[in-house]
């Protein structure tokens, strides 16, 4: 029992801090989600320029590969068989991009960011006067 409210405990402090939030706390938090938002597709788009390509991540829940060794002791094909493999982790892969087109993309977001933190501004300012602490 001590064992499972352990593994839950790192799960669980966020929720409990969460309830503690004032409301003029959760009023900022909700005005900001664009901001953050465009904040990390600003991220994403810089990192693809510096890189010369995207990330894209799949979930794959099965692979096929060579395995080498004897599946139950015995290969006929001299140690080298084709086996599927369950491996639910991410994976990987670069995506080419037009660098031309993410420059691009990464300057209409720094706009619209800019244009969304005058927007996110005005909000807190309301979540001060509608909830003052």
């Amino acid at each position: 029992m001590l064992e499972r409210v352990t593994t839950m405990l790192p799960f669980l402090v966020p929720l409990v801090l969460m309830g503690c939030a004032s409301l003029q706390e959760k009023c900022v938090d909700r005005a900001g989600a664009r901001v953050r938002n465009l904040e990390e597709r600003i991220e994403v788009a810089q990192g693809n320029i510096d890189r010369g390509y995207a990330v894209h991540v799949s979930r794959s829940q099965a692979t096929v590969g060579f395995c080498s060794g004897s599946y139950g002791g015995y290969s006929r094909y001299g140690g080298i068989s084709t086996c599927i493999a369950s491996d639910p982790g991410p994976r990987e892969q670069a995506v080419p991009i037009n660098v031309v087109e993410e420059r691009a993309k990464l300057d209409a977001l720094r706009a619209a960011l800019v244009q969304e933190q005058a927007v996110y501004r005005n909000q807190v300012a309301s979540c001060r006067v509608a909830f003052p602490e």
